[in-house]
């Protein structure tokens, strides 16, 4: 082997057997139930719960619903927006929420958009009757579930 193939050679060996970063899982591989921990709006009653893309989790004073869905944050956000919800921003991602009192109980409506085609929805419920501190409450949940997503 002529010496002007040997040392190209001898790099890209020590490439291929350089130890790999782990890499972050695909959005789609993320498991919803691990965005949210015991203290981000309260005591946990119990474990999350997993379903497919969602997981409920069962806080002291209030549930929550996240999903991590595959679709356009624009067409999510407009079907909040058309029932009379509003856009915000957490950090420097779009927010969409919604918020309803409903017989001593609000709900909240939220979606996040993380990046195009990638979107963190959120249903929180709370025995309460202020629709903004359940709305704040389901911002800063967006905003702890986006800080936790593998990046």
């Amino acid at each position: 082997m002529s010496m002007r193939w040997t040392l190209p050679l001898l790099v890209a060996l020590a490439a291929c057997s350089a130890p790999q970063e782990p890499k972050a899982p695909a959005f789609t591989e993320v498991d919803p139930c691990t965005l949210l921990a015991s203290g981000d709006a309260g005591q946990m009653n119990g474990s999350p719960t997993r379903t497919d893309r969602s997981c409920d989790f069962p806080f002291d004073s209030l549930t929550v619903r996240l999903t991590l869905l595959s679709a356009k944050y624009a067409d999510e956000s407009q079907k909040l927006l058309s029932d009379g919800g509003y856009g915000g921003v957490v950090g420097d991602r779009p927010l969409t929420r919604k918020c309803v009192d409903s017989s001593s109980e609000v709900t909240c409506d939220a979606v996040l958009e993380v990046k195009d085609g990638q979107v963190i929805g959120l249903k929180v419920l709370q025995r309460n009757h202020d629709l903004n501190l359940v709305g704040q409450v389901t911002q800063g949940l967006a905003a702890k579930a986006l800080e936790r997503l593998p990046k």
